[in-house]
């Protein structure tokens, strides 16, 4: 809350197919959202798309962290629910849980690799969870009373680096959003209309 006028994303800057019908989180997988999701975008490639001065704690952290590709601050509204999906950008995903929103009825459930099951990850401020979300099918939901706010950072694995493999996937993650400039122009031009 300290820095004031915050300019969000919402589902549709990301996905044509976001909005889904109740029946549809039980009749087919896809990315539907019933309810409030929003982003604030913090870095997407080496664009930074908050001020430093707002936000210094975190960007110098982010400075030490070299294979990140995207990064938002993610709000879920109460009530909310997200629907089963896989994202088609690859890589690897760290989210970490900045506020709760007050219970014990925030999660995910993201599908465990070796035995195909889908496991609860419940939020908790503080706790932190890294998956892929692009063979992990992965989906999310907010009961508790307040919003749900987690720091996502979408990478690659330093470990699985190489150069070749770091730009493959940097231009693949690129083109899920058809040019990261893209996603850079949108997030400015929201930010010039207010």
């Amino acid at each position: 809350d300290s820095q004031p006028n915050k300019i969000f994303l919402d589902p549709e800057d990301f996905s044509d197919s976001v909005r889904g019908l109740p029946d549809d989180f039980d009749d087919k997988s896809g990315d539907y959202v019933h309810g409030q999701w929003r982003a604030l975008g913090i870095q997407s490639g080496e664009h930074k798309g908050q001020k430093f001065d707002d936000y210094p704690i975190l960007y110098s952290i982010l400075r030490k962290f070299p294979y990140k590709t995207n990064v938002a601050i993610m709000t879920v509204g109460p009530n909310t629910k997200i629907g089963n999906h896989t994202d088609n950008e690859g890589g690897w995903r760290y989210q970490m849980c900045l506020d709760d929103g007050g219970g014990e009825n925030s999660g995910m459930y993201v599908m465990n690799i070796d035995t195909k099951k889908q496991e609860l990850m419940t939020w908790k401020t503080g706790e932190a969870y890294v998956f892929q979300p692009d063979i992990q099918l992965h989906n999310g939901f907010n009961n508790n009373p307040g919003e749900r706010t987690t720091l996502l950072i979408d990478f690659f694995k330093e470990s699985e680096y190489t150069k070749d493999k770091f730009e493959k996937y940097y231009q693949h993650y690129s083109e899920c959003f058809e040019g990261l400039d893209n996603l850079v122009d949108t997030y400015e031009s929201r930010k010039q209309k207010t």
